[in-house]
């Protein structure tokens, strides 16, 4: 004689807390999840490569912290008349905080125009470089 079905239900209690059953999502959407890992593996895998060649060549951060950009000599007289100035480069420094408003706005809107609203990196301008790169012109940037 046969035996008679069993009457288990759909779901069994397993080792741990959480129920487990036969899953029924389609092989392609399965595909999909593994594909989307695998590719998100090779992209952490590509970043910390290029993260590895171009460390040796970056520079220090204390050399940023510590900036002294070169100013020309200037020679004066006892009653602070400039006589002349001598030097390669002829800069004068000018603190932030004195830098009028509408010029730090003007040189970022040469820079990036969108730059407020994508909070520092533009996704699209880098996928846009990326691709006309791939095009063989290398005339894009990105930021």
């Amino acid at each position: 004689m046969a035996n008679p079905p069993s009457k288990k239900p759909p779901f069994q209690r397993g080792s741990g807390s959480r129920f487990t059953e036969k899953s029924n999502a389609s092989p392609l959407i399965k595909a999909l999840l593994i594909l989307m890992v695998v590719v998100g593996l090779l992209f952490a895998m590509l970043v910390a490569y290029a993260f590895i060649i171009a460390k040796p060549n970056l520079p220090n951060i204390s050399a940023l912290v510590e900036y002294n950009p070169k100013e020309p000599l200037r020679i004066y007289t006892a009653d602070k008349v400039l006589i002349g100035e001598f030097g390669e480069e002829r800069r004068n420094v000018v603190p932030l905080n004195e830098i009028p408003v509408h010029l730090k706005y003007a040189v970022i809107a040469i820079e990036d125009d969108r730059f407020y609203s994508h909070g520092g990196v533009d996704y699209w301008g880098v996928l846009r470089a990326a691709l006309a790169n791939l095009r063989g012109s290398l005339s894009q940037g990105a930021s």
